[in-house]
C-alpha cells in the first residue's frame, strides 16, 4: 500500500498582479480539494511575497492523477502571464 506524501509548492506572482494570482488560486481550489486522493490543499502567502501550497495527498498515484488532472489545470491555465519564475515543487514522505 502506497503512504501518503507531502508536497511543498511555491509559486511566484508577479508583485504588481498578485490579486490576479490570487483570485487565480482560488479559482482552483475546491476543484483540487475534491480530487480523489486530496487530503489537504492549503494555499498561504508567504512574508516574501510568493505563494506556498501545502499538500497531502493519499497516494503517489493520487499525486500523479492530480498533476495531470482538469482541477490543475484551471490553476496553471489562470496563472499564465501572472508569474515570474517557475513553480518550486518538493515531493516528501514521512520518517
Amino acid at each position: 500500500m502506497s503512504e501518503p506524501v507531502t508536497v511543498v509548492a511555491r509559486l511566484h506572482p508577479d508583485p504588481e498582479r498578485v490579486d490576479a494570482a490570487t483570485a487565480a488560486v482560488r479559482a482552483a481550489v475546491a476543484g483540487i480539494r475534491a480530487e480523489n486522493g486530496c487530503l489537504q490543499y492549503a494555499p498561504h502567502l508567504a512574508d516574501d511575497g510568493t505563494f506556498v501550497i501545502v499538500e497531502r495527498w493519499a497516494s503517489r498515484d493520487a499525486l500523479a492523477a492530480h498533476n495531470t488532472g482538469a482541477a490543475v489545470q484551471v490553476l496553471r491555465d489562470g496563472l499564465k502571464g501572472l508569474t515570474t519564475a517557475p513553480t518550486e515543487v518538493t515531493v516528501a514522505t514521512a520518517l
